[in-house]
C-alpha cells in the first residue's frame, strides 16, 4: 500500500485501541457501536485481503427485517404528509423530492435506501416551523424514520468481525480503504455531537479527545494529504439482459461531478438515461456496441431524475459494465 493507504489503516487500528477503553459509551450509543463494528471489520479485511467468498451474505436476520419494515412504514407516513404540503402549495419540485414510497424503502438497495430516508428527514426538518405545524409534520413523525434507519443500520452492521471480514474480503483495496475512511468520518461526527454531554455516568468528552488523537494521520507528508486530482471509482455496475426491456441499474441520483464509463460487450448499442419514478426515458444516450464510452451525469437527464436506467437496442440483450466515477 502507498503512504496514504497505510496512514488510513494505521488510523483505523489506533481508533480501535482507543475505543476499547469506552465500551460503556459504545453500548449506550448503537449507531456509534455499529460504526465501530464496521471499522473493525474493515481493518481486518484490509489486513487479510484474501480472495475468498462472494461479498453477498445470506438473508437478513429477523431483527434486521423488522427494522427495515419499521423504516419503510415510518417513511411512508412522513412522505405522505410532506407531499401533501408540496401539492397544496403547487411546488412540483418539492413533491418529487418528498416522494419516497413504502416499496422504495422496503425493497431497494439497503445503503441507498437509508441515505434517501435521511435525505427526506433533513429536507422536512428544514421546512419552516409554521409549515411543519400546519401539515402535522410533528417531531415524532419526522424522527421516526431517522430512528428506524439507525436501528436498521445497527441490525445490519452489528455482526462479529469474523463474519464481516469475509463479506468484505473480495472488495478491491481502494474500496475497502474508502469505506474505512467513511467509517472513521462517521465515528468522528457521532462523537462530535456527544463531546459536550455532561452526563456524569459517561465519558463522552474523553472519548472524543481519545478518538481525535488516534485518528490523526500521523507521519503523512502535507503533499500526500492533499486531495488528488482526477477521478475516483465509487461504484461498478454489471449490466446483463436477455431482452431489450429497460433495466433499473441504480437508485442513486449521481450529481454533475460524476462520469460513467461504459464498456458495452453486446452486439447492439446500450442506451442509458436518468429517469423519474416511472422509468420513462429522459435523455437516452447511446453507447455503441463493442466500444468504451464515457458519459457525464448532466447529459443523462434532469437534475431531479433519480434512477439510472439502461436498455439494449437489440432483442437479444447483451452484457456491459458501467463504472461510476466521481471527479475529485
Amino acid at each position: 500500500m502507498d503512504t496514504r493507504a497505510t496512514s488510513i489503516l494505521d488510523s483505523g487500528k489506533r481508533v480501535g485501541l482507543a475505543a476499547a477503553d469506552f465500551t460503556k459509551e459504545l453500548a449506550d450509543f448503537p449507531p456509534l457501536q455499529a460504526a465501530e463494528t464496521e471499522r473493525a471489520a474493515l481493518v481486518t479485511a484490509i489486513e487479510a485481503k484474501q480472495e475468498t467468498q462472494d461479498s453477498r451474505t445470506a438473508a437478513a436476520t429477523t431483527a434486521k427485517d423488522d427494522a427495515r419494515e419499521l423504516m419503510a412504514r415510518a417513511t411512508e407516513t412522513l412522505s405522505a404528509r410532506a407531499v401533501g404540503y408540496a401539492l397544496a402549495t403547487k411546488q412540483l419540485g418539492l413533491k418529487q423530492a418528498f416522494t419516497l414510497s413504502y416499496a422504495d424503502v422496503r425493497y431497494g438497495e439497503a445503503t441507498e435506501d437509508v441515505n434517501h430516508v435521511r435525505e427526506l428527514v433533513a429536507q422536512v426538518q428544514a421546512l419552516p416551523a409554521d409549515v411543519r405545524k400546519d401539515y402535522r409534520l410533528t417531531e415524532a413523525v419526522i424522527q421516526a424514520p431517522a430512528d428506524a434507519a439507525d436501528l436498521f443500520e445497527a441490525a445490519d452492521d452489528a455482526q462479529t468481525t469474523t463474519k464481516a471480514a469475509p463479506r468484505l474480503a473480495t472488495l478491491a483495496l481502494p474500496e475497502l480503504l474508502r469505506r474505512l475512511s467513511a467509517a472513521l468520518r462517521l465515528m468522528e461526527t457521532l462523537l462530535k455531537g456527544q463531546r459536550t454531554d455532561a452526563d456524569p455516568n459517561f465519558r463522552w468528552p474523553a472519548f472524543y479527545a481519545a478518538f481525535a488523537e488516534a485518528n490523526k494521520r500521523q507521519g503523512l507528508p502535507a503533499r500526500a494529504r492533499k486531495a488528488s486530482s482526477g477521478t475516483r471509482i465509487v461504484r461498478t455496475l454489471p449490466v446483463t439482459a436477455t431482452s431489450d426491456q429497460p433495466l433499473r441499474l441504480a437508485n442513486t441520483n449521481y450529481g454533475p461531478a460524476y462520469t460513467l464509463t461504459v464498456e458495452n460487450r453486446a452486439a447492439t448499442p446500450l442506451l442509458l438515461w436518468m429517469a423519474q419514478k416511472d422509468g420513462a426515458k429522459t435523455t437516452p444516450l447511446p453507447c455503441p456496441a463493442g466500444e468504451v464510452t464515457v458519459l457525464t451525469r448532466e447529459k443523462l437527464g434532469p437534475e431531479t431524475a433519480r434512477y439510472l436506467m439502461g436498455q439494449f437496442e437489440g432483442a437479444a440483450g447483451g452484457s456491459a459494465t458501467v463504472v461510476v466515477r466521481r471527479v475529485v
